[in-house]
């Protein structure tokens, strides 16, 4: 009887196998799948994150260029009672500003300038105005707004 105690006592303290039948411990397929997917969901999320704030960083450069825009057209301004729309009388140097295109349109007889500034690279579709007040506005129609 003895030896019947010690086999029901060995039984009753084996853990029970799982669904995995062979009793050996890892991960299912299904298990792995879903990790793998989570993983590639998360770094698409970052992917695009990241992307947003490096196309941010570079509309900074769009604010920048036209904010100078304004204090070099205002400093012409001051010399020659006219606003001018060449860039290269302003010694304005578009090698600082490898992203946008700078333009300017002359208004009311030179007293008045729209300048814009134009996406290029991986900033084209990208599109800011300014004026003679000197507030930069993205264009409604902006692709990365």
């Amino acid at each position: 009887m003895r030896s019947h105690r010690t086999m029901s006592l060995r039984t009753a303290s084996r853990p029970a196998q799982g669904k995995r039948g062979n009793g050996r411990p890892g991960f299912t397929l299904i298990e792995l799948t879903i990790v793998v997917a989570l993983i590639g969901i998360l770094a698409a999320m970052a992917t695009y994150t990241y992307r947003m704030m490096i196309n941010k960083a570079r509309m900074t450069q769009a604010k920048t260029v036209l904010s100078h825009l304004t204090k070099t057209e205002s400093i012409y301004y001051s010399e020659h009672d006219r606003y001018t729309d060449d860039v290269n009388l302003l010694n304005f140097d578009p090698v600082k500003y490898p992203y946008y295109q700078v333009s300017i349109v002359l208004d009311n007889d030179a007293k008045n300038f729209y300048g814009t500034a134009t996406g290029v690279g991986v900033m084209k579709g990208d599109w800011w105005t300014i004026t003679k007040d000197g507030q930069p506005v993205q264009a409604d129609n902006s692709v990365f707004r």
